[in-house]
This record gives C-alpha cells, structure tokens and sequence, in this order.
C-alpha cells in the first residue's frame, strides 16, 4: 500500500507585478458575489517537472489579463535564461512549457525587475502505473460517502488506485481523508492532493460563467501529466455517481479494448426515501417515471491519441459528442441525496409519486451486501 498527500508548487500574482486577470470578453457578471468566488489572483496551479519528457510544465489558470506579463518574462533555471517551447491555450487554462534536461537547481521568473523563485513539483508516473485509478475531488462530503464511492467502483471495476482532490475541505482534514481511502480493501495507491484554490463562480453569479471555473478542469489536466500517463485507465466520476456495466465487464477494460481507448457514458439520477441525516448511496433505488437522464462521464486510457488531449468533467475537450457516443453498455447512477447542495438543494427525500427501480435496488443490494440493516424500502 502507498498513501500520501500531495501539494500543488502554486503562486498567486502581486498585483503590483502582473495587475489583475480580469475577466474574458463575453462574461457578464450579474451578482456581486461573483468577484468572492472568482479566482482573479492565482498565477500558477503547478510548475512539474517530467524526466521522460525533459521538460517543465506550468499549469495556469486561464491567464487573460495576466497574459502579457508572462509572455514577456524570462524564465530561468539557476540564472541560466530558457526559451519556452510554446504557450498552449485551453478552455479554462494555459499551459507553458519549458526545456529542462535535468531539474535539480531552482526556477526563477524574472517580469521587469522583479525576480521570483517558484517551487517546482516532480512528475512520478510510475507511481500510477498500470492502475485502474478513480479520480474526483471533494469538499466537506462526508468521508463514509468517499469511502462507499470507492468501494462501490473497486467491487464492480477492480479501482485499484484513487486519488482525492480536498479542495478547501473543513469538515475533516487532508489527513482524515488520506485515512479514510487507505483502509478501503483492494486499494494499492490512496493519495490525497491538497488544493485550497477557489472553484470558481455558481452558475446564478454570471453568463458564461463555466468559461471563469478555471480549478476542476485544470486539475484534471494537472494530475495527468504529474501522474497518470502510465495509468491503465482513469475513471472520472463524482462521489454522487456509481458507474454500472449492463455485462459485468470493467469499464478500464472496455476503455481498453476500445479503438480509441476511451469510453463515454450517460447517467440516470436515482433518488431516496431516507433520512437526509443518515442517507447513503445504497438508498437511491427510486426514480421518476420519466425524466432520468443526466450528463455523461468517462474512462480513458492516458496513454493514447485521445488520453493525450486536454480533458474535461464531461468528456475529451474539443471531441465531437457525435463521433464518441455514449456507450450502451455502462451508465452511472447519480444519488441526488449524495451532496452537500453547495450549487442547488438536493437533501430532499424522493415524493411519493417516484417508482423504485428493481435493477438498481438489485446493484445496490450487490454492491453494498456487506452495511449494516435494510434501507432500501
């Protein structure tokens, strides 16, 4: 078993030195409350390192008004100036990249007359290598909910490794959380990233706000490079959802076996009857006659024509929904009462007009034979 917390090599922008970085053009903020939960002042999410690729990676939230300064910076490894290999522009963030055969001294930012030494993180690929990761990030969730969610996904698709992002949890700290993963059974890599960075704005705070949640996608891209790309597969889902195979194939399998090493599938929500104090995953075996579906989720295989793109929540950035449709074979079920309704109430038990479905009480039966007492009525 390895087990352990991991810090991001981040640095948040002096004013004095970069200004602001704004907002893009077509945002229009409408609640105040947008500027608290913006985050206008981080530069950068990580600076890593990779001996495979000889280079150093620095990952930035979307830099906008920041742009110009960092293009125009020398960057340099003990005093020696670099020339970047180019600036990549994504969605919700950049990403620069710089040479470096050997990292061993220090990396130095140097805008005007003002010189910064930044931190730099190391790639370990190895340390993933060949696992069947599960991959979210967490806030606050109770920890036997992260607990059933991993178990669930190493029961029905052998996750044999899972990393946590704790973004700003205060409810437990990144410790408890590193605990709670490594006690679950058939887990061989139970890491926390520690990540106090804003998520962004809600959706009620302005128009086109997903273009100003620089964080989740960041990360998502941030943890591969630092440790996935050796990964058998990488399942990315949220605590609220429990992937099913129609088969009992694994999902990292199907990826696998897949033309492009990726699979995409669509969800159902499932609701409960229970007490919102106490409620887990095993009680979502309602539903409403119609109007299930939800958006979808996905595995991928790192290593591969698609595994190298910019990921996002939902699927590959820039990839055609059309031409990668959603598999039939897998769903996931999205527990509603699984939340701590940060965007939306969602603790709200299921009305009676709502239908149990047998096959998911059937999964959930399965999945969770071993938790105390019959919930599901």
């Amino acid at each position: 078993m390895q087990s352990a917390i991991h810090t991001l090599a981040s640095y948040r922008a002096d004013p004095d030195i970069f200004g602001q970085r704004g907002i893009a053009r077509n945002v229009t903020v409408k609640d105040p409350a947008f500027w608290d939960q913006y985050d206008n002042d981080t530069l950068i999410y990580d600076a890593i390192w990779c001996a495979k690729r000889r280079e150093i990676t620095v990952f930035f939230p979307k830099l906008i008004g920041f742009e110009k300064a960092i293009r125009s910076a020398i960057w340099s490894i003990d005093g020696k100036p670099l020339r970047p290999h180019r600036l990549r522009r994504f969605r919700v963030y950049d990403a620069l990249t710089l040479p470096s055969e050997a990292f061993t001294g220090s990396l130095t930012l140097t805008v005007n007359d003002d010189q910064l030494a930044l931190s730099v993180s190391h790639a370990d690929h190895n340390r993933f290598a060949g696992r069947r990761v599960i991959y979210t990030q967490v806030k606050d969730d109770p920890l036997h909910w992260v607990r059933d969610w991993v178990t669930a996904h190493q029961r029905n698709h052998g996750v044999d490794a899972v990393l946590v992002t704790n973004n700003n949890s205060t409810a437990f700290s990144s410790e408890e959380l590193r605990l709670t993963l490594a006690s679950i059974k058939g887990i061989a890599v139970a890491d926390v990233l520690d990540a106090p960075h804003r998520f962004g704005p809600l959706p009620r705070t302005a128009d086109n706000v997903g273009a100003t949640m620089f964080q989740q996608r960041t990360l998502l891209n941030l943890v591969k490079a630092r440790w996935f790309a050796q990964a058998y597969g990488v399942l990315m889902c949220d605590v609220d959802e429990l992937v099913v195979s129609r088969d009992g194939q694994s999902i990292f399998d199907a990826a696998q076996r897949s033309w492009f090493k990726y699979v995409r599938f669509n969800g159902e929500w499932r609701h409960h009857k229970a007490d919102p104090e106490t409620v887990r995953h095993a009680d979502h075996i309602f539903r409403k006659q119609t109007g299930n579906d939800c958006v979808s989720k996905y595995c991928i295989v790192p290593d591969s024509f698609l595994g190298r793109r910019s990921w996002s929540v939902h699927a590959v950035e820039s990839v055609n929904r059309r031409i990668f449709p959603a598999s039939p074979k897998f769903r996931h079920y999205h527990c509603r009462g699984i939340s701590t309704s940060w965007k939306n109430m969602r603790n709200k038990p299921a009305p009676a007009s709502m239908v149990r479905d047998e096959a998911t009480a059937a999964f959930m039966a399965q999945t969770f034979s071993d938790h105390p007492g019959d919930r599901q009525t």
